[in-house]
């Protein structure tokens, strides 16, 4: 096929936007993606170099700046797979519950996740430095209320009529389920990300 001058003109500028689009990516890996899309677009439009079908295809396509982002989503979702960062895993997560209802669920899955174990992580600090005010406190009211909490005493003093439950159990059992929650909702993600996450595949020429 031999492309007419005008219709060159228009693929030459959207690709080399593409390109300033990518600037983030590695030279090679900019380049390989950006050959990728040509190859593509003179697969589609083989047979027909007219400026309509070219207009077609790259409004097909997406503007460079929506492709781009494509891209750039598939890499993220490809280094959460690898990375062994929960920040890194939770910013994929993020980045997916723009993008679908599924994204949104895994998303917020691991955002509770990830508080309650750093939670329980931060109260074993929280007991250790302050240990007479931090603790599983069974309140004195009528109802037998519960509260997980710092006294707000002044002196590190417990809160007026309260006992604590678990004493330096609180150390042990955040100790041993604070960790294990985040490694197990670190785990969560990626497994749903493997499980759920299907990447644009652009063909080939």
């Amino acid at each position: 096929m031999t492309v007419s001058v005008e219709s060159q003109k228009t693929i030459d500028a959207y690709l080399a936007e593409l390109r300033r689009q990518l600037r983030e990516f590695m030279n090679e890996d900019a380049n390989d993606i950006v050959e990728e899309i040509r190859a593509h677009i003179l697969d589609k439009t083989s047979g027909a170099s007219s400026t309509e079908k070219i207009a077609e295809t790259l409004a097909a396509l997406g503007t460079p700046a929506e492709l781009a982002g494509r891209y750039r989503t598939d890499e993220l979702f490809r280094r959460a797979q690898r990375t062994r960062s929960p920040l890194v895993s939770l910013h994929s997560l993020f980045r997916w519950a723009t993008l679908s209802l599924t994204g949104i669920v895994v998303f917020l899955v691991s955002v509770v996740g990830y508080t309650l174990g750093g939670a329980l992580v931060l109260f074993v600090v929280a007991k250790l430095i302050f240990p007479r005010a931090t603790g599983l406190w069974e309140s004195h009211n009528p109802d037998g209320t519960w509260s997980l909490g710092l006294s707000s005493s002044s002196g590190g003093t417990p809160p007026p009529g309260a006992h604590d439950l678990l004493g330096w159990w609180l150390v042990l059992i955040g100790l041993a389920l604070g960790p294990l929650l985040i490694v197990l909702t670190f785990r969560f993600g990626s497994w749903s990300i493997r499980r759920f996450w299907r990447p644009r595949a652009w063909p080939r020429a």
